[in-house]
C-alpha cells in the first residue's frame, strides 16, 4: 500500500468539519436547484452525496443514523410541489434509501411535531436524511488511518511546499505548532512525499499559492452560523426544515444529543481559523425558529446554550463573476 502521511494545523476537526447541521444528506436545497436552474453540477452533487451518505450510515451506524425531517406544508399548492421534490429525492436515492417519504395530514403533523404553529398548517411532508456525528467521525477516520499505518500528527502546520529540479512537488516544509504557543523555538522540517493531497476547505488556496501564488482564487468562503436550544424545542425523533425563510434560504431544526440544533446562515466572510458566531446571526436565527413554533413559546437569547460558525468552502469558477459559478 501506499505510506502515508496526515497532518493537521489544529485540532482533528477544530475547523468546518465539527461545525455543521449534523446531518450526512444529498441536499434537497441543492435538488431544487438543480431542477429549477437546469444545474447538471448541481444534480451530480446531489446523487454523489446520497451515495456518500448511505457509506455512513453502513459503515458508522453508531455515528450516523436516518432521521425523519418534516416540511410544514402553509398553502395547498405546495402540497404536490413537496411531495414531487421529496419523491425525486427518493429515487435519486434509489436502493440507498430506507424509507419512501410521506405526507401527514394536520393533525398527525401536530401529533409528531406538537410545537407547531397551528394557523394556517395544511399538514406535512416527510422524508429521511442522516443524522451525522461529525467530528467524531473525522477523529474515528483519523485513528482508523493510524491503525493500518498512516503518520498522523495534529498540531503541525504546513508552512511551504518544496520542489525538484523539473519543478515538480516532492514534499512540503511543517512545523510544531504546539511549540511555538509555549513560547519556543519550532524549526520546520521536511515530509518527502510523491503526492501532495490539499485538504483544507476553506484555506485551500491559501496552500495552492504555496505551490504559486499567480493562482486565481476558486474558494468563495460563506459563514454557517447554528444555534443550540434546549430539548423541549423539538420532538427527539423528527426535525423540521423551513424550505423557505424570511431571506429565501432554508433552515434545519433538529433533535441533537438531547437538545435542539438549529441553522444555518449563509453570508459571505472572510476566511478565519477561528470564526464566531455572530449576534444579528443568532437572532436570525432565533426569530426564524419562532416563525414555525406556536405564539405561546417565546424564543429567548437566553435559551441559547451554544452557538459556532462554519466556514463552508464553496468552489467558484474563477472565470465567472463573484456572484456566479457556487458549488
Amino acid at each position: 500500500g501506499l505510506k502515508v502521511a496526515v497532518v493537521d494545523r489544529d485540532d482533528f476537526a477544530s475547523g468546518t468539519s465539527s461545525k455543521s447541521t449534523k446531518l450526512v444528506h444529498g441536499g434537497v436545497r441543492y435538488l431544487e436547484k438543480a431542477v429549477w436552474q437546469l444545474d447538471y453540477n448541481q444534480y451530480k452533487l446531489v446523487v454523489e452525496a446520497l451515495r456518500e451518505r448511505r457509506y455512513f450510515l453502513d459503515t458508522a451506524p453508531h455515528l450516523s443514523s436516518w432521521l425523519p425531517i418534516m416540511i410544514p406544508v402553509k398553502k395547498a399548492w405546495q402540497v404536490p410541489y413537496f411531495w414531487f421534490g421529496t419523491k425525486f429525492y427518493d429515487f435519486l436515492a434509489g436502493s440507498e434509501n430506507i424509507e419512501s417519504s410521506y405526507f401527514l395530514t394536520r393533525s398527525k403533523a401536530l401529533d409528531a411535531f406538537p410545537m407547531l404553529k397551528k394557523d394556517d398548517l395544511w399538514g406535512a411532508l416527510v422524508y429521511y436524511d442522516g443524522a451525522h456525528n461529525d467530528s467524531r467521525m473525522n477523529v474515528s477516520l483519523a485513528m482508523t488511518a493510524s491503525l493500518y499505518g498512516a503518520t498522523v500528527v495534529n498540531h503541525l502546520e504546513v508552512t511551504a511546499l518544496e520542489k525538484d529540479a523539473s519543478g515538480k512537488l516532492c514534499g512540503a516544509q511543517v512545523k510544531d505548532v504546539i511549540a511555538e504557543k509555549n513560547g519556543k523555538p519550532s524549526e520546520p522540517f521536511t515530509i518527502k512525499a510523491k503526492g501532495i493531497i490539499n485538504a483544507t476547505g476553506p484555506f485551500t488556496d491559501g496552500v495552492r499559492k504555496l505551490d504559486d501564488q499567480s493562482v486565481p482564487e476558486i474558494v468563495a468562503p460563506s459563514s454557517g452560523v447554528h444555534v443550540i436550544l434546549p430539548g423541549f424545542y423539538a420532538p427527539s425523533n423528527m426535525g423540521l426544515l423551513d424550505p423557505a425563510t424570511s431571506d429565501g434560504r432554508v433552515i434545519f431544526f433538529l433533535p441533537w444529543q438531547g437538545n435542539t440544533i438549529a441553522g444555518t446562515t449563509d453570508a459571505p466572510c472572510d476566511v478565519k481559523q477561528n470564526p464566531i458566531a455572530g449576534e444579528q446571526e443568532i437572532e436570525w436565527i432565533l426569530s426564524e425558529v419562532q416563525n414555525y413554533l406556536q405564539p405561546e413559546i417565546n424564543v429567548r437569547r437566553g435559551d441559547v446554550l451554544a452557538a459556532w460558525s462554519g466556514i463552508r468552502p464553496l468552489v467558484r469558477d474563477p472565470k465567472k463573476s463573484a456572484s456566479e459559478g457556487l458549488v
